[in-house]
């Protein structure tokens, strides 16, 4: 199995560096509290942190209809094709939490084009923000 490029740390020791860019992005997407959100999850352990060389994202496990999902709560990384480099092991991690799917929300337009070459549906809107879904396929083996 190939190493992945996102390592699951502890919040608490990246929190303080990383409340500058959860807060930028937030203040993006028109949410003010993103950053105290995912402060009060991963502190709880209910969403972790992944780093990158180039970058975090923050997958939060979440249920809807008796589904389990990931949400992509909040990604950055600064090196250009994360989608590319990165949906493989996100898609890895949420098979071994048995998800049925990716869902992550942006108000970045540029996805539009992006992310249906990746496997991403839009799956609807919410405050103004596209939401994108990546559905699993079934391991039967």
């Amino acid at each position: 199995m190939e190493k992945s490029y996102l390592q699951c740390v502890p919040w608490l020791n990246h929190r303080d560096r990383l409340k500058e860019p959860i807060t930028r992005i937030g203040n993006i997407a028109n949410d003010p509290h993103l950053y105290s959100e995912i402060n009060k999850a991963c502190s709880n352990e209910r969403a972790f942190l992944f780093l990158a060389p180039d970058g975090f994202v923050v997958l939060w496990p979440r249920h809807i209809d008796k589904n389990t999902f990931i949400e992509v709560t909040i990604a950055s990384c600064h090196g250009g094709n994360a989608v590319q480099r990165y949906l493989r092991h996100i898609i890895r991690l949420a098979r071994c939490g048995n998800a049925s799917f990716i869902e992550f929300a942006t108000a970045r337009r540029g996805f539009n084009k992006i992310a249906p070459l990746h496997g991403w549906v839009r799956s609807g809107e919410r405050d103004n923000l596209t939401i994108w879904r990546h559905f699993l396929e079934v391991d039967h083996g």
